[in-house]
């Protein structure tokens, strides 16, 4: 008979690797290496010693006021562990969330002490398994016997990369016990939830699982594609204490993107794009503006696609006349005066820009729909009304060549968004310009690549000379900081000045470590 009671499970959401043993371990790869390299692009050295931003952040206000705030992204409110209680209680049973599992480690402890059912974990942040791993270790530690679920992008990505024998050792290797394989997952995950409360016999008769039962033999159960309806996906915010999701709040309006870009699979993965109800968005909004959140940030791959609803949304918001500012993803190219101006007036304080290239070709490349022509009179039409603007930049992408590094490092120089961000090109063997790898010459995967115009060394040197050289821009590492750090960092009371003043410090010490 099982002896656990009340608690389904508890959410765990994401975890930072403590950086120091990171580094150490990168450096012992060489510190010429282009794993070191692209950590160096991502961290800033400061009094000799290399850190992440917020651990700058944190040492100067320390030094400033004699306590380290403990400020960090990933204490935003996550919307997957939210996602995946509402799912649980709209069915009946009970789920409780530890946000940030580096931060809420004395939280899960006592949620653990309650014996729950099971153990759910979001992989939406991770490329490799260390984190997963450190996670279920923790928890075995604490709790020996209760199941744990894992779930999320990564595991999907293992699914859909490796076959059978190579993904049985990924699994072995994180040590779970049942593993989601499915883009949505949500009916899965409930599903397994509910076969836990009567043991482990019924899990053969959930769809899109590999589970084992002693930690080494797994069984894989059939297939079966969720097509969730979006509108069960709304988050139910009264499930939350608003200190929650005060006073900065992610949501999303849609699900999948309208695009094919060529480095990307999710549309692939996410099924054609789903539209939330403006109403039901609305509701949503009106829940934030009573709990007095300051800052909402919509991370919809496009929020301006299909553009007519966009505006829509734009105009309900003015209508609302809401208090706060808001954030998201926005294809620049797919925009108008009237929507500019709308931005501003309903709040609008910035942007995730993904630009990903300056030059024309590149971008046809990437099957971008997009030109460096719309970019450019897009970024001004931001800049003119003050709305922040963070540029993304993907370097040594197929066909790449230095005459096309040198034009998006003028297009950057030229146009100035308020932030900027190149990663070299990372190469996974499922993502749509892989069909073309005859064409293109590509070879390798991950960081390790050469095609016909670039190599993976060549690509890694131009993100660090556009690093060096690019101005009127500010370096912003997608390391644990990203563009979400500006919702975040104003809500905890930075002003936009002194956010700009703190990244082009950091830059600084980037630059000059490199």
């Amino acid at each position: 008979m099982d002896e656990r009671r009340d608690l389904d499970c508890v959410l765990i959401g994401p975890h930072e690797l403590d950086f120091d043993e990171y580094e150490a371990s990168l450096r012992e790869m060489g510190t010429d290496s282009i794993a070191y390299r692209v950590l160096k692009a991502n961290s800033t050295v400061h009094r000799g010693r290399r850190m992440t931003y917020y651990d700058l952040l944190n040492r100067m206000l320390a030094e400033d006021t004699g306590a380290n705030p403990g400020l960090h992204v990933c204490k935003l409110p996550g919307l997957a562990v939210a996602h995946l209680k509402t799912a649980v209680h709209r069915t009946g049973m009970v789920a409780e969330e530890v946000n940030f599992f580096t931060w809420e480690k004395d939280r899960l402890v006592d949620l653990l002490a309650q014996r729950p059912r099971a153990v759910a974990i979001t992989s939406t942040f991770y490329v490799d398994n260390t984190a997963l791993t450190e996670i279920v270790a923790f928890v075995r530690k604490h709790d020996d016997e209760v199941p744990i679920i894992v779930g999320g992008p990564h595991i999907l990505n293992v699914h859909n990369a490796y076959d059978v024998d190579a993904r049985e050792f990924i699994y072995r290797t994180i040590g779970a016990d049942i593993y989601i394989n499915d883009s949505q997952g949500e009916h899965t995950f409930t599903q397994v939830l509910r076969a836990l409360r009567t043991g482990r016999s019924g899990l053969t008769l959930v769809p899109n699982l590999s589970y084992t039962t002693d930690g080494h033999s797994f069984t894989h159960t059939r297939r079966s594609i969720e097509e969730n309806p979006i509108a069960e996906a709304v988050v139910d915010w009264s499930l939350f204490d608003p200190g929650f999701y005060s006073p900065t709040v992610q949501m999303r309006t849609a699900r999948s993107c309208a695009y094919s870009c060529a480095f990307c699979q999710y549309p692939q993965l996410g099924g054609p794009l789903s539209l939330n109800a403006i109403e039901d968005v609305e509701a949503q909004l009106r829940t934030f503006a009573e709990a007095g959140v300051q800052n909402v940030v919509f991370i919809d791959d496009t929020f301006n696609v299909p553009f007519p609803r966009f505006k829509k949304l734009l105009r309900m918001m003015i209508k609302n006349r809401f208090p706060f500012n808001w954030f998201s993803f926005f294809r620049c190219a797919n925009s108008d005066d009237e929507a500019f101006d709308l931005m501003a007036e309903s709040g609008c304080a910035g942007v995730f820009l993904g630009l990903e290239s300056g030059d024309n070709r590149i971008l046809k490349n990437m099957n971008k729909s997009a030109s460096a022509e719309k970019y450019r009179r897009g970024i001004g039409q931001l800049n003119d009304r003050g709305i922040l603007s963070f540029a993304s930049l993907i370097v040594g992408f197929p066909g790449e060549t230095d005459e096309s590094v040198r034009t998006t490092m003028e297009f950057i120089a030229e146009t100035r968004p308020t932030f900027y961000r190149a990663e070299m090109y990372y190469h996974y063997p499922a993502v749509p310009i892989a069909k073309q790898a005859d064409a293109y010459g590509i070879r390798g995967t991950g960081y390790h690549w050469r095609h016909d115009t670039m190599t993976a060394e060549e690509a890694c040197a131009a993100v660090e000379t556009m690093y060096r050289t690019v101005d009127g821009s500010l370096v912003m590492p997608g390391y644990m900081f990203d563009f979400w750090s500006i919702p975040y960092l104003m809500g905890q009371g930075m002003g936009r000045e002194h956010l700009t003043a703190f990244v082009r410090r950091a830059g600084e010490g980037l630059v000059k470590s490199l």
